[in-house]
């Protein structure tokens, strides 16, 4: 046995896919419905270096492997979280900001109060907050706070990991029982908030609708003059054999025969405005085709629609297909590289849409990643700008923030030139499930002392009331002042409360309980700003306390 421990003491490389192998193995496993996922490396990390505090990986892992979660992050999400703070993002933003202030708030005075060591009430605070740069924020900040005449200081190092560590998980599991009581007190009816909001799922479908009125808007400008979430693919003049994709400025005539993109409900709502149903399959053509492409070309990621159509004349997206999400097509949307479109053209030019767009597995595979590195230097440049506190501190974005908010501004631009910023779908999440595995793997591992000896002090079980306490305050706030004060839909507030969390294990258990999008709306709107004002909160509760 101790032979097989002095492999993982001797080989650091080892030590580190070890802990990650079993973490997320673990981390698969469902217990009473609930899953820890990749949060399971932590624990494993801290379970080795427990048993033996011998088991360490390099401090420039968990460096590394944090940039990387958290740059991806902002890349995917920065388009989607500039465009909602022109309507709900403000509103949700501020529901977020205010619950993160008020429970860092509490946490002061709690922490005053019991007399808590600073290292272990700000590493605490982040547990309870579920945010893991936040812990990486506080442990960053404390070497410049510490004497530097301390005997100590590696214990002190120790204390937010372990701190974190001990009122994380019921950082998790409070939140998702509060969700789930206050659901049940609230007298929720999930499908009907998400058909009130319109993001039911639905699936997208083409219908052919005759025209029977003569004053109707140019085609392309049919869905917003008339407000439907749909899109015309083709027309038919004088019978099938005479079809053509509409183009900028086209106009319908009385007995054109539309072909129609969109839901369910919205086809009926445009059968009413545009004119009747035709019977006979959207797609059965003669002269028009359409195919599923595979978007590889980086010269037309980032470009809007609207003037992407001037170089593919004469064809027609109508559907994109992001992750496991389809979407209607609309002139202000922009591709991303693994984007899957539905292009309707001729037949005869079926072959050359495919060129344009790439179409390639393997070129996508070979995406360049020198915007990847040139982006994360940038971050890493700002999170290492020091903002002066009074008292004589200075408070920095860090790993973790800098990162963060460099991705989310690259990520609305999309690109600069000929320099695409965004990387594929699939290698996103690659890339952000092995940065996050990283981290908590070697984070894990830098307490495994103080874990074992918090874990037979008493003082630990005050913590983790302590951290749970906070859990709850900011989980109550959130969901009664959101869905009861603001009369924001229950399921997209309880996904606020997951995106002020920053916890995808929350969502997930949302988005199973409510089966729409409305968990996802809120989750995305929030939890770019709420990551970067924990790992600001955490640092300054900490300067608060010393």
């Amino acid at each position: 046995m101790m032979k097989g421990v002095s492999l993982f003491v001797e080989n650091q490389l080892l030590a580190l896919v070890a802990i990650m192998g079993i973490g997320l193995l673990l981390g698969r496993i469902r217990i009473f419905g609930f899953r820890l996922g990749v949060a399971a490396v932590l624990f494993v990390g801290l379970a080795f270096s427990t048993i033996e505090p011998g088991i360490t990986v390099p401090p420039l892992i968990y460096v590394v492997g944090l940039a990387l979660f958290v740059y991806t992050i902002g890349l995917e999400a920065g388009r989607d979280f500039f465009r909602s703070l022109r309507s709900t993002g403000l509103r949700n933003n501020g529901l977020a900001l205010g619950a993160i202030i008020v429970t860092t708030a509490t946490a002061w005075v709690v922490i005053k109060a019991l007399d808590l060591v600073p290292a272990t009430g700000a590493g605490m605070l982040t547990g309870a907050l579920t945010n893991t740069p936040a812990m990486a924020a506080v442990v960053d900040a404390l070497p410049s706070l510490i004497d530097d005449n301390a005997t100590d200081t590696a214990r002190i190092l120790e204390l937010p990991v372990v701190a974190y560590s001990l009122t994380y998980p019921l950082g998790v599991l409070v939140v998702i029982l509060t969700i789930a009581v206050c659901g049940g007190l609230f007298k929720v009816n999930h499908q009907k908030e998400a058909r009130d909001a319109g993001v039911a799922v639905q699936e997208l479908t083409g219908r052919r609708v005759r025209v029977t009125r003569d004053d109707l808007p140019a085609i392309s400008n049919i869905p917003e003059l008339l407000e439907l979430e749909v899109i015309v693919s083709r027309v038919e003049r004088r019978g099938q054999h005479d079809q053509f994709i509409p183009e900028e400025g086209d106009r319908t005539r009385l007995g054109d025969i539309l072909t129609v993109v969109g839901s369910d409900d919205e086809l009926e709502r445009a059968e009413g405005l545009l004119g009747e149903f035709v019977d006979g399959h959207p797609y059965s053509d003669i002269d028009l085709d359409y195919r599923r492409i595979f978007v590889s070309d980086e010269s037309i990621v980032g470009v809007p629609l609207s003037k992407l159509r001037n170089r593919i004349p004469g064809m027609l997206i109508t559907r994109i297909r992001r992750g496991d999400t389809d979407l209607i097509a609309h002139p202000d949307m922009t591709l991303q590289l693994g984007d899957l479109v539905r292009v309707v053209a001729p037949a005869e030019r079926i072959t050359e849409a495919t060129h344009i767009f790439g179409d390639s597995y393997r070129r996508l595979a070979d995406f360049n990643l020198v915007p990847l590195v040139v982006g994360l230097t940038f971050g890493v440049l700002v999170g290492m700008m020091e903002f002066p506190l009074p008292g004589g501190g200075a408070l920095s974005l860090g790993n973790a923030g800098g990162p963060l908010l460099v991705a989310l501004l690259l990520g609305a631009m999309g690109r600069t030139g000929k320099v695409v910023w965004q990387i594929p779908y699939s290698a996103n999440l690659a890339l952000r499930q092995l940065g996050i595995t990283m981290f908590l793997a070697a984070i894990g591992t830098t307490a495994g002392a103080g874990f074992r000896s918090a874990l037979s002090d008493p003082a630990s079980l005050m913590i983790i009331g302590v951290g749970a306490l906070l859990t709850l305050v900011i989980s109550l706030l959130v969901l009664i002042i959101g869905h009861k004060v603001m009369r924001i839909p229950f399921g997209e507030t309880a996904g606020i409360l997951a995106g002020t969390q920053t916890h995808p294990a929350v969502l997930s258990y949302i988005s199973e309980a409510s089966r729409n999008e409305l968990p996802a709306i809120g989750y995305t709107s929030v939890y770019p700003l709420a990551m970067v004002a924990k790992i600001i909160a955490a640092q300054v509760l900490l300067f608060l306390l010393i």
